[in-house]
């Protein structure tokens, strides 16, 4: 890769030249030296003294040689005619010509020529030697057969740090005419941290018990998790009719009561979209049906409103609303898209349409969309808050009032804020460009202290006060900062001026410390509410993601020698266990949450914080063991059992939308690769039993889950199809890990039927490597 260009190659559509590419001839030294040799004896013409001045030479005129010269004389400078006292040059050595060798040469590629001619024809004998082991380091292209995937990894050149090329942090992967890119956070670049996981999960597939349960545990997630569609694209016309199915699609005000509460009391601190006594009057407005004029504006957002708020209340309690459950959850966004997609040009700059994007990139979140999906609707948001002037300080401008002004500040910042945490989770540029969003930040105001009607700016209340946006703008104050560093990471490589990286960790660390005290999630974490805690906890991992994404590739290119290693090495510890200790506080296992659906919050801080989770849980592993720089050190053991608490979690969500089985077994199959060091064939048999046990654990807590929607006919058939394995216990430390406890059909003997035929049709793809699938690779 040269540049940020990729030349690939379809392996399929021609497998014998893709053949004859991977394989590379060795180059042959007598060649080389034959082909590229510097003639050393050839005539020199004889050296002439230098006779004219000094200026002469340099102008290359001609001297007469007199003092001072004519040329000197004329040009007014003869006081500065001067002449070399050394007319007669010392012999340099001759500038080498290309010539053909001797006969005796061409036997010998190796012989030893006289006079200077020699250094060169060693020198270019150590240059291709080097060659060669350059050669035979490279792992063999031949092995990967016709069909295995085309892996362009972060492979940051050996030159300065001038120079042009930008590197990236992540994976390429190319299949035939497609290619994707990976982030430093997605699990195949993760993998490739581990040559000795990555080895034993590309041969996974030799393994027909690990192959089989595999394919049990996919099929049973087929039955476990609701599908998603694409929305449909539509052609551009009226909106009426996409706002009349709106408006007719549109829950009972009870259960839009219910959620709208939801949503302001959760979302509505960190995240500013609305303005919210504003909106409830239009809300009151809209039901009394006396102002029909702001259905275009109140039922897209309210029902935008309504499909982030499902995320906390997917299960309706009352069997009347269960139709609106439904359509909140499935259509309510195709029908956004839909209407967004016919409106007409000058309502795509309404302030409201883009309060209806935002919520809808929000609710992509909490749906789990993919990570690149997040980053262009991120990127599409950037712009249309951009296309409207969002981005400009409009602080002396007379034509906004003051609530007009604010509320496109507390929106821009929100997009600003969405667009970098879509940017570090996909691994991707940040679209937004850098400014100083001083001027753009809002006001420590609570929405009461202004409406439509405030002419003068209120009092800025000071910020060791909690008010409505406090959270908000604690992390405007680093915004700037942080999407420099974002920049920085992006577009430099981890060699490159370690000392700036180093000052912008610093000032990162600073701005974690600098949040008031009482926006720290710790903070009376017992008695405040669980959404509190959720703003608190969001809040301080959107400012941990800039400094690990910094800190991390340094960690893994520099040596314990570097002054700054150790402290980076910290910064990076400390906020993985951070990201990990803030599991307990959802967990239902763990906490016992206060509320009617406690697997709610447990769900949207997966959403949230999932790929947060997978590195955190591998930060032990992937920073350098000793710790004995600091005394208050987490030792191995507790290290070992907060990722096993991790596994633990992660199995237990195997049946819900957004968990990947690829996850569990990447973290396992490192782990045990960690934990063991004995032969490397000791070792792979280790992470294959842990492989096992993990995906045996998944199986049966799938299968548990199945009892409560599967009749008694599929369940013969699984018993039918899916055969016990013992699990294994996994000792660390003293301490066994045993997997979720196996699921007993007891004594069923019905004959299999569809489920059991459909099973037999399914295909598991765990391992795969086929170009149609998008697995490990893609």
């Amino acid at each position: 890769m040269i540049g940020g260009r990729v030349d690939f190659i379809n392996h399929q559509q021609h497998p014998a030249s893709a053949r004859h590419l991977t394989h590379v001839p060795r180059p042959n030294v007598e060649n080389a030296i034959i082909l590229t040799v510097m003639e050393t004896t050839s005539s020199r013409k004889r050296p002439r003294p230098v006779v004219s001045c000094l200026r002469c030479r340099e102008k290359k005129l001609k001297c007469d040689r007199a003092t001072p010269c004519q040329n000197c004389t004329k040009a007014g400078c003869g006081a500065r005619c001067t002449y070399n006292q050394h007319p007669h040059p010392i012999d340099s050595p001759p500038k080498p010509k290309r010539a053909h060798l001797p006969a005796e040469v061409l036997e010998d590629g190796r012989r030893t020529l006289g006079g200077p001619g020699a250094g060169i024809i060693e020198d270019l004998h150590q240059r291709v030697v080097k060659l060669e082991e350059l050669i035979a380091l490279q792992p063999d292209a031949g092995n990967f057969g016709p069909i295995r995937d085309a892996f362009v990894q972060n492979p940051w050149p050996p030159s300065d740090s001038n120079s042009s090329t930008s590197p990236f942090l992540g994976t390429l992967v190319v299949k035939g005419s497609r290619s994707r890119y990976h982030g430093q956070n997605h699990r195949i670049t993760l993998l490739n941290q581990f040559p000795e996981a990555k080895a034993f999960i590309n041969h996974c597939s030799a393994d027909s018990t690990l192959v089989g349960l595999a394919k049990e545990v996919q099929f049973l997630q087929t039955k476990s998790l609701a599908s998603t569609t694409s929305p449909e694209s539509l052609s551009g016309l009226d909106s009426s009719a996409e706002l009349q199915n709106l408006l007719s699609s549109l829950p009972p005000k009870s259960a839009c009561d219910k959620l709208l509460e939801v949503y302001i009391t959760n979302l509505e601190k960190t995240l500013r979209i609305i303005h919210v006594p504003s909106f409830l009057r239009l809300y009151t407005s809209f039901w009394q049906q006396s102002d029909q004029q702001s259905v275009p504006t109140v039922v897209p957002l309210l029902t935008a409103i309504l499909a982030v708020a499902i995320s906390f209340d997917p299960q309706t309690t009352s069997s009347d609303d269960s139709s609106s459950w439904e359509y909140l959850t499935q259509d309510a966004v195709k029908s956004l898209q839909a209407w967004l997609s016919k409106l007409p040009r000058k309502q795509r700059v309404d302030f409201a349409t883009l309060q209806v994007e935002t919520l809808l990139l929000l609710s992509y979140q909490l749906r789990l969309e993919p990570p690149e999906e997040l980053w262009k609707a991120s990127g599409s948001l950037v712009r249309s808050g951009m296309m409207m002037g969002l981005h400009v300080n409009l602080s002396q401008s007379s034509n906004l009032s003051f609530f007009q002004a604010e509320c496109r500040r507390r929106l821009w910042i929100t997009i600003v804020e969405m667009d970098l945490q879509a940017s570090i989770t996909s691994g991707m540029p940040v679209m937004t460009p850098e400014l100083d969003f001083g001027p753009l930040t809002p006001s420590n105001l609570n929405d009461a202290d202004f409406d439509e009607s405030t002419s003068d700016r209120p009092s800025a209340i000071p910020l060791s006060e909690e008010t409505d946006s406090i959270a908000q703008i604690t992390l405007a104050a680093s915004l700037s900062h942080r999407v420099r560093v974002m920049n920085t990471v992006q577009h430099t490589s981890p060699r490159d001026n370690l000392s700036e990286r180093v000052k912008q960790g610093q000032r990162l660390q600073e701005y974690i410390s600098e949040v008031p005290s009482h926006l720290n999630p710790r903070h009376d974490a017992e008695n405040a509410s669980p959404a509190l805690v959720l703003n608190r906890v969001l809040l301080d991992i959107f400012l941990r993601r800039p400094l690990l994404c910094l800190f991390r590739p340094v960690i893994t290119h520099s040596t314990p020698e570097d002054p700054s290693f150790h402290s980076m090495q910290r910064a990076c510890l400390d906020s993985s266990l951070a990201v990990l200790s803030y599991q307990d506080y959802f967990d239902p296992n763990i906490t016992g949450l206060d509320v009617v659906n406690p697997n709610a919050y447990w769900n949207v801080f997966q959403a949230f914080c999932q790929n947060d989770i997978l590195w955190a849980a591998l930060s032990p592993v992937i920073l350098p063991s000793p710790f004995s720089f600091c005394s208050q050190a987490p030792s191995k053991a507790s290290l070992s059992r907060l990722v096993d608490n991790t596994l633990d979690s992660l199995t237990r969500r195997i049946h819900e939308k957004g968990s990947n089985v690829k996850d569990l077994l990447l973290l396992t199959v490192v782990l045990q690769s960690a934990r063991f060091r004995g032969s490397a064939e000791q070792r792979e048999q280790r992470m294959l039993q842990g492989a096992k046990s993990i995906l045996s654990a998944c199986r049966q807590y799938l299968l548990s889950k199945a009892t409560e929607q599967f009749v008694s006919s599929d369940l013969a058939d699984l018993a039918h199809m899916i055969q016990p394995i013992e699990p294994i216990a996994l000792h660390s430390h003293s301490r066994q890990r045993v997997s979720t406890p196996q699921f007993q059909f007891g004594d069923i003997e019905q004959p299999p039927s569809a489920l059991a035929a459909e099973f037999d049709s399914f295909v598991g793809d765990l391992f795969s490597i086929g170009d149609e699938s998008y697995m490990w690779n893609m």
